[in-house]
């Protein structure tokens, strides 16, 4: 099924739009999710990639051969069941790009997780490879163009990421030759309610950190391109412009004055006069203060060809975050603690206890 934006038909019937096709994808993919006892059944869990309050995510070889993939565990006293859904569904339909982590078939259910499957990077995210020095001039322009193109696919099928930021964003190799936008959790139907971010996040447009609860925004693309550009300082410079994109935090004041001021001044405030020319106009396009004015994502392939100052960075990144994929075989035997795991939750469902609720979802 393909996700998509409404449009009005001549004869007056408008087509379905995202939202609705989204919909109803979940409700026919909630009747194919295997029930499963123990995850070991399936796959050799060889460690742990990553986790957090929604779950972990480990590395996992299918028993029955195959590559070996990550597999996604969301806890089911956390996340009601049709949240697990909608990841499922929108991650199947974007996999056909490459700038998008593929979401592979076959969602399942333990009795305390849901989970699937999704390939695996293995260097890891761009926050890995950002230890010390902003990452080269050629790789930031690599990662630049290849997230510009997804978040335009995206933008194309009526889709907000709603979550841009170096920890999403998945590595395949040291060159960046492959990265992509991994984590659509967050990702909903353009137009989608939504909030503040809970706490302070860099990454955060200004529109969405001014508002109080209960209010709430449409989502936009306008928000992963302000994304876009915060990312692109951080794998410039290895680190955040700000704390939040909010007076009085200091940074992002300084930014928001010299953006404001008119006539402009010619010298952008420390740090950002580091940048070339043609590098700061496209962060001052991505990074608009006025969503309705700011610049789409692939307006990043008009600046390619130009330099963007970032000599400084070319004697490469401080450490390549994760590992190759020989590494990660030799992780294998030292899996026992993920096995031992798996036997306590196996051990929990016969014990007969409430392991976790889906929001009373069936």
């Amino acid at each position: 099924m393909e996700l998509r934006e409404p449009e009005n038909h001549e004869d007056g019937d408008p087509e379905e739009d995202t939202a609705t096709a989204l919909q109803r994808l979940v409700e026919l993919t909630a009747t194919r999710v295997t029930p499963v006892r123990n995850l070991r059944v399936l796959y050799r869990l060889i460690r742990e990639l990553g986790s957090g309050s929604y779950g972990r995510v480990l590395l996992a070889r299918p028993r029955q051969g195959g590559p070996a993939v990550a597999l996604k565990l969301l806890r089911r006293d956390s996340v009601l069941r049709t949240t697990f859904l909608r990841e499922f569904c929108v991650g199947r339909c974007v996999s056909s790009h490459p700038g998008l982590l593929q979401t592979l078939a076959g969602p399942l259910q333990t009795p305390r997780h849901f989970a699937f499957t999704q390939e695996y990077a293995p260097y890891g995210d761009l926050s890995g490879m950002l230890k010390e020095r902003g990452l080269p001039e050629l790789l930031v322009k690599r990662v630049m163009a290849q997230l510009a193109g997804a978040l335009d696919f995206l933008h194309g099928r009526g889709l907000v990421h709603a979550d841009v930021k170096p920890d999403n964003v998945l590595v395949f190799d040291p060159v960046c030759s492959r990265v992509a936008l991994g984590d659509l959790g967050l990702t909903r139907p353009e137009g989608s309610p939504t909030s503040a971010p809970p706490g302070p996040l860099p990454s955060a447009p200004p529109e969405l950190c001014l508002l109080l609860p209960p209010d709430s925004l449409p989502l936009r693309p306008a928000m992963d391109s302000w994304g876009l550009g915060v990312l692109l300082f951080c794998i410039a410079t290895a680190c955040f412009p700000w704390d939040v994109a909010l007076a009085p935090d200091p940074e992002f004041e300084a930014f928001a004055g010299w953006m404001t001021t008119r006539p402009q001044p010619p010298q952008p405030p420390p740090p950002w006069d580091q940048f070339a020319p043609p590098a700061l106009a496209l962060l001052q396009g991505l990074l608009d203060l006025d969503p309705d004015t700011r610049s789409p994502p692939l307006v990043v392939l008009d600046f390619l060809g130009d330099d963007w100052g970032l000599e400084r960075n070319r004697e490469g990144p401080g450490g390549l975050g994760g590992m190759s994929s020989e590494d990660g075989e030799e992780e294998e035997e030292r899996g026992a603690s993920l096995e031992e795991w798996t036997d306590e939750e196996e051990e929990d469902d016969k014990d007969g206890k409430r392991l976790g609720t889906d929001g009373g979802a069936p």
